[in-house]
C-alpha cells in the first residue's frame, strides 16, 4: 500500500480506484479517488519534504471553509495526504465554450464571497511591497537581458510598481483566480488551489481572471470590470489600480512560466505569448519605460534588446 492509500485508510476512507490528475505549478500530486461507498473525493499528496506546507495549506482550507468561502470541503489530513470534496471536472475553461459570458455572473458571486471576508486571522500574511518585488525579481532574472535590466529606469519602475500595489485598498484575494482553478458544480463556482489566499489589492483577482489563460474569452473585459466595480463596491480610481495589478501579475506569471519551463515543464510556454501581449498592454497604460515594454513584447524574452 502506497503513501496515498495508507493516508486515506488512516482517515477512515477505503479507496477502490485511484486516478492521477494533471498537476499544477507546485510539487503536489492530485488524485480522484473512488471510495468503497461509491463516493469520489479529491486527494493531494505532498512530497515528504513539504510536510509543513501540507499542514499550513490544510489550516488555510479549514479556515476558508468555516467562513463559507466557495472552496472544496476539507475531509481530513493525515501526514502528507489531504482529502477534499470533489467539485467535478468542469473547469471554466471548458464551460466558457458552452455558455460564454453567462458564466461570468457565477464567477462574480464567487469573487464577492472572497472580497466580503476579513483576513485578519488567516494563516497567510497579506501581500506587501517586498513580496511583490520578489516576484518581479524572478521576471527580471529570467525574462530580461542584461542590457534591459541594467537600465536604471527599469528596476526603478518595478520598485514603484511594487510599492504602489501595497497602497491599494485591500480585500481577501484568492491569488490564482484563473479559469483552470475555477470549477462549476451544483449551480455555483468553486475555487481550488486556494492555499495562497491572503489580503491583497482589490482588483488583483479580476486582473488574473480576465487577463490569463482562457479567461480572456470569458466576457468583455471593460464591461466585466464595470460590473465588478459596482458589485464589489470598489473605491474610485480602480481603473488605474486594475492596470497596476495587471502589470505586476503579468510580469510575475511570465517569470513563473519561464522558471517552470527551465525546470523541465515546457507545457506552460503555450500561454506565454498571450500573457506577454497583455502585460505589454498594461505596461503601456502605465507609461512604463520603453525598453521594458519592448522586451516584454519581444518574441524571445530576454533577447529582444
Amino acid at each position: 500500500m502506497g503513501p496515498l492509500e495508507s493516508g486515506l485508510v488512516a482517515l477512515g476512507m477505503v479507496p477502490v480506484a485511484v486516478v492521477e490528475l494533471a498537476g499544477d505549478a507546485s510539487r503536489r500530486r492530485f488524485f480522484r479517488v473512488s471510495l468503497a461507498d461509491g463516493e469520489t473525493i479529491m486527494a493531494a499528496l505532498y512530497p515528504d519534504a513539504l510536510a509543513e506546507a501540507a499542514e499550513r495549506d490544510y489550516r488555510v482550507q479549514v479556515w476558508a471553509w468555516r467562513r463559507g468561502l466557495p472552496i472544496p470541503r476539507p475531509l481530513g489530513k493525515h501526514g502528507v495526504v489531504v482529502a477534499s470534496q470533489d467539485v467535478g471536472e468542469q473547469d471554466l475553461d471548458r464551460l466558457i465554450a458552452a455558455e460564454g459570458a453567462r458564466t461570468f455572473e457565477l464567477v462574480l458571486e464567487a469573487l464577492a464571497a472572497f472580497q466580503g471576508q476579513s483576513w485578519d486571522d488567516l494563516p497567510n500574511a497579506p501581500f506587501d511591497a517586498a513580496f511583490f518585488r520578489r516576484e518581479l525579481a524572478i521576471f527580471e532574472e529570467l525574462a530580461l537581458s542584461p542590457a534591459v535590466s541594467g537600465l536604471p529606469e527599469v528596476p526603478a519602475f518595478l520598485d514603484r510598481l511594487a510599492t504602489g500595489l501595497q497602497g491599494h485598498p485591500y480585500r481577501l484575494v484568492h491569488r490564482d483566480f484563473h479559469v483552470n482553478n475555477l470549477f462549476a458544480s451544483g449551480g455555483k463556482v468553486w475555487a481550488v488551489d486556494y492555499q495562497d489566499m491572503r489580503g491583497g489589492p482589490d482588483t488583483y483577482d479580476l486582473a488574473s481572471l480576465l487577463r490569463e489563460r482562457g479567461g480572456t474569452a470569458l466576457t468583455d473585459e471593460a464591461g466585466a470590470c464595470d460590473r465588478a466595480a459596482s458589485r464589489l463596491r470598489w473605491e474610485p480610481g480602480w481603473e488605474r489600480r486594475y492596470m497596476e495589478c495587471a502589470a505586476q501579475r503579468g510580469l510575475k506569471v511570465i517569470g513563473t512560466f519561464l522558471r517552470l519551463a527551465a525546470s523541465g515543464r515546457p507545457g506552460y510556454l503555450r500561454w506565454l505569448p498571450a500573457v506577454c501581449d497583455r502585460s505589454a498592454e498594461a505596461l503601456a497604460a502605465l507609461d512604463a519605460p520603453e525598453a521594458l515594454r519592448r522586451a516584454v513584447a519581444a518574441p524571445l524574452l530576454g533577447q529582444g534588446l
